[in-house]
């Protein structure tokens, strides 16, 4: 249950999350930096032209983004071989 749907079903402020991406950071944890984070998404096909990104549901009262220090990321290798392209499935 994300927090704004906590408050419209029972009317009250979330509880805390006992860990968040600044806790997460502060204890040191690693990130993993994602190789491919740039691309350009696929055209949705019919099915899933409905579906709606995680960001425009979840809510705008969430903590904003705190990045990691440059020692907790962990570069992933570039893919091997040729990128993944859209085809005939």
């Amino acid at each position: 249950m994300t927090p704004p749907e906590w408050r419209r079903i029972t009317g009250e402020a979330p509880p805390p999350s006992p860990v968040d991406r600044a806790a997460y950071t502060r204890a040191g944890l690693p990130w993993f930096d994602y190789y491919d984070q740039d691309a350009e998404d696929l055209a949705p096909t019919d099915t899933l032209e409905s579906v709606k990104p995680v960001g425009d549901w979840l809510g705008d009262d969430h903590e904003p983004w705190q990045a990691p220090s440059p020692g907790q990321v962990t570069p992933l290798k570039d893919a091997q071989g040729k990128p993944v392209a859209d085809g005939d499935w």
